[in-house]
């Protein structure tokens, strides 16, 4: 280890493979935050999931939105860490999110906010309340505006206006599930996070910003110091092997971060899934699980086992349970049985994880509500589609399958989760036994 450090601290060449390395992830950064989209300190990002994106403007979607989540006319999702003159959002502070008249998010399914602390949990409040939308209650003002209370304690009079927020930093989502045309075509604009108390406040100086920076990323802060800190020795002792190894690397670093990155986070996320599940132990390959009903109804005080795995047991969704599995297609074939919905919002999601492609759909936007079966095949799968059942062809014989089944309250659950378990799959081979 010591032979380690000696060799990166005096190799000017090393020390520029590191920074190249370094410089690579940044532009990385740098891509995601050109390619996103920026509303009044919202950030989002177009294009995600769909077939022939690009090799860049997946890897921008990953860093935005690491996980597979949907195409964006299935769900659009904006998220922020600033109000809306660039302040960090802390919940030291009062906030309203005031949507004006006829400006509620437009879709076809639902919409909600939903709060997240700085670790992206749900947070802990007096009404176990950790989002608000379309179907929790929200009281228009008289002119017919509707303004959110984002605060730490319950706003006198407006409670059922209100989403709890942590008494530090926090970081809400906006999710619009089916999406309207105005959110689609990019015109519908998300109304800004303010204060409450001082909606015409000037942003804070560049100093405390950097600050704030250095904060809540320390260790990216630690190493750019660090870099830096080596860049000047190097000064005075030789700054041309490092400065032609940097230059070297950075373009090779860059390309290998947006090539591999993407894949890599859905990677994580498969094995998650088939090593720990939602806590329950390994979820078998060719098999459906369903999030747990007690872990969606109080998220914050269910005792996972050790060892369960933060992606799937954590997180800041409150708007649908999820079904869950890795598909092995090599194996044959699977039949997709999904239940009549009763015109409920549903999605079952199949995504390559070579590219993170999504690359086909089931559920009430594309398929309808009604029951129903769907043959799964690998692509180079030449059998008869068995009577009754529609074909999805897969161009990759590993799948991941993220379905989501919309949960209207607390007293929806139940029924929601026993929708959510009647998803399941079937190998072609035992349906044609069982027929």
């Amino acid at each position: 280890m010591i032979n380690i450090f000696t060799t990166i601290s005096s190799s000017g060449a090393v020390q520029g493979i590191i920074i190249g390395a370094v410089l690579g992830w940044y532009t990385l950064e740098l891509i995601a935050k050109i390619k996103s989209t920026k509303i009044n300190g919202w950030i989002t990002i177009f294009g995600y999931g769909v077939p022939g994106n690009g090799m860049v403007l997946r890897a921008a979607c990953t860093k935005i939105f690491p996980g597979p989540i949907n195409v964006p006319e299935e769900a659009m999702y904006w998220t922020t860490t600033k109000d809306g003159v660039g302040n960090k959002l802390n919940g030291q502070h009062d906030y309203i999110m005031h949507f004006p008249v006829g400006q509620l998010p437009p879709n076809n399914a639902f919409w909600s906010l939903t709060m997240g602390d700085a670790k992206q949990r749900f947070v802990q409040n007096s009404l176990n309340r950790y989002s608000v939308g379309d179907r929790s209650g929200l009281v228009p003002n008289t002119d017919g505006s509707v303004d959110i209370y984002i605060q730490h304690v319950a706003p006198s009079g407006h409670e059922s206006n209100w989403l709890p927020s942590p008494a530090g930093y926090f970081i809400p989502w906006l999710r619009v599930y089916q999406p309207g045309e105005a959110i689609l075509d990019g015109t519908y604009q998300v109304p800004p996070i303010v204060k409450a108390h001082a909606q015409g406040a000037a942003a804070r100086p560049r100093a405390m910003m950097l600050l704030d920076v250095i904060y809540t990323h320390p260790i990216a802060s630690a190493i750019l110091a660090l870099l830096a800190w080596v860049v000047y020795q190097r000064l005075s002792t030789g700054i041309i092997p490092l400065a032609t190894a940097a230059v070297i690397v950075w373009p090779t670093a860059t390309f290998l971060f947006i090539y591999f990155w993407p894949r890599l986070l859905l990677n994580v996320y498969k094995r998650a899934a088939l090593v720990k599940g939602f806590g329950d132990g390994p979820i078998p390959i060719n098999t459906l699980y369903t999030q747990p009903q007690a872990l969606f109804a109080d998220p914050l005080h269910v005792t996972l086992p050790p060892g369960s795995s933060p992606l799937m047991s954590m997180g800041t969704n409150r708007d649908t349970l999820y079904v869950v599995g890795c598909l092995d297609l090599s194996k044959g074939p699977q039949v997709l049985h999904v239940p009549d919905m009763a015109d409920r919002y549903y999605a079952v999601q199949f995504t390559d994880p070579s590219d993170g492609t999504n690359f086909a759909y089931v559920g009430k936007r594309v398929t309808g509500t009604e029951a129903g079966d769907y043959l799964i095949t690998g692509p180079h799968w030449k059998g008869t589609i068995p009577q009754g059942m529609k074909q999805i062809s897969s161009p990759n014989n590993s799948v991941l399958v993220i379905g989501r089944v919309f949960v209207e309250n607390d007293n929806d659950l139940l029924t929601a989760y026993d929708l959510a378990k009647q998803i399941q799959l079937t190998p072609l081979s035992r349906e044609n036994n069982l027929n």
